[in-house]
């Protein structure tokens, strides 16, 4: 199975290939002791600003540590985080669906609410762009994104597929 590292390459290597200007982690300049509360990546074009998050193989949605809530969680991450864990405990929902809902609904949108507090953008990135976000994951986890995204109805804006396995969709 694919490791965290070269599937980050992947994520990269197709989102400059769909003509994104890519910055991944080490780009980001975090903020304070909440600095490690950032981004995967953050990818622009054509104005537009994702925030991304990025899921390798080893990072599955069954995962029982996207289900705990941790210290540096917003109220409304902590929400959603137990929301699906209870909505999976009474089986309205699969473990296949929940972990991605979890990102989609409360990681990212924490990310994106964090700007300017635990992280900012690079130097190159408008402050006043216009922000969608970004969710990266492995070929073969693509139904269960979208049906997590129409449950937590999201509209997919584009995808990033250039066939090296690594999926991204841009929603809002």
């Amino acid at each position: 199975m694919e490791g965290k590292e070269e599937f980050y390459k992947k994520a990269e290597e197709a989102l400059k290939k769909s003509g994104y200007q890519y910055y991944g982690e080490k780009d980001i300049v975090g903020i304070g002791s909440g600095h490690s509360s950032k981004p995967d990546y953050i990818a622009v074009k054509d104005g537009i600003v994702i925030i991304g998050e990025i899921k390798s193989p080893k990072e599955g949605p069954k995962s029982a540590m996207w289900r705990q809530v941790q210290r540096n969680d917003s109220e409304e991450f902590k929400a959603v985080r137990l929301d699906v864990s209870k909505r999976e405990e009474a089986g309205e929902l699969r473990r296949e669906v929940g972990g991605h809902e979890i990102i989609i609904r409360g990681q990212i949108p924490d990310y994106i609410s964090k700007k300017g507090r635990t992280y900012n953008f690079p130097a190159a990135v408008k402050n006043d762009a216009k922000v969608m976000a970004g969710y990266t994951f492995p070929d073969y986890e693509r139904r269960n994104v979208e049906q997590a995204l129409m449950n937590c109805r999201k509209t997919i804006h584009a995808v990033v597929d250039t066939g090296n396995r690594a999926v991204t969709y841009i929603f809002e």
